[in-house]
C-alpha cells in the first residue's frame, strides 16, 4: 500500500511539473486520456527506479568492475569513486561541468578520448584510465591519487593535504570509507579534520 501511495504521489508531482511547464513535450503528448495516464504511469515507475538505483546501477557496476580490471587498479576504488561522484547514476552532471558516471571533466575526457561522457562504458573507462595515472604519479598512493581526481593534479603538488579544500578532504575522507567497506585496507593520505 505504501509503495503505491508513493507511486500515486510520484505520478501526481510529474503531472504537475508538465502542467506547469506548460504541457507535455512532444513524445509525451497523447490523445486519450487512458494513454496518458499510461504514459504518466510508465514515467513514474522509471522514475522510482531511477530513485533509488535498480534501474542503472546494476550495469554501472559492472562497467565500472570491467575498466578498472582493463585499467589495472583495485576494482572496489573504482566503484568507490563512481559511488561518490555520481551515486553510481551515468547522467549526472555537476555545477562545475562534470559529467556521467565517473564525473569526468569536459577537458579531461577528451584528453581521454571519451566520445560520450554519458555512456555508461565509455565515462568508466576514462574513468578509470584516469585513476590509474593518478596512481602511478603518486605511487600507488590511493587516497592522494583520489584528492587529485578531485581536486586536480596541480592542486594536490601545490598545496599538500592539509591545505587542500575542505571539499576536497570530505570527499577523500568518503571515498576512502566506501572503499575500506569494500573490504580493501590502506591508510588514507588525507586524515584528521
Amino acid at each position: 500500500m505504501l509503495l503505491a501511495g508513493g507511486l500515486l504521489s510520484w505520478v501526481l508531482l510529474v503531472n504537475g511539473c508538465v502542467r506547469e511547464l506548460g504541457g507535455a513535450p512532444g513524445w509525451f503528448q497523447t490523445s486519450h486520456l487512458l494513454d496518458r495516464q499510461q504514459a504518466l504511469l510508465e514515467l513514474a515507475w522509471h522514475g522510482l527506479r531511477w530513485a533509488t538505483g535498480s534501474v542503472h546501477e546494476g550495469p554501472n557496476r559492472a562497467a565500472v568492475r570491467r575498466e578498472a580490471r582493463r585499467a589495472g587498479i583495485p576494482v572496489g576504488l573504482a566503484l568507490a569513486v563512481a559511488r561518490a561522484e555520481s551515486g553510481m547514476h551515468c547522467y549526472r552532471v555537476s555545477a562545475t561541468g562534470a559529467m556521467g558516471l565517473m564525473q569526468l571533466m569536459p577537458a579531461t575526457a577528451r584528453e581521454l578520448e571519451v566520445g560520450d561522457a554519458f555512456d555508461a562504458q565509455q565515462n568508466a573507462a576514462g574513468g578509470s584510465r584516469y585513476l590509474a595515472q593518478l596512481l602511478r604519479r603518486y605511487g600507488g598512493e590511493a587516497s592522494r591519487a583520489v584528492a587529485a581526481y578531485n581536486a586536480g593534479p596541480g592542486r594536490v603538488a601545490r598545496r599538500g593535504a592539509v591545505r587542500l579544500p575542505a571539499e576536497t578532504r570530505s570527499y577523500v575522507r568518503k571515498v576512502m570509507t566506501l572503499y575500506r567497506g569494500g573490504g580493501a585496507g590502506g591508510r588514507a593520505w588525507v586524515s584528521g579534520d
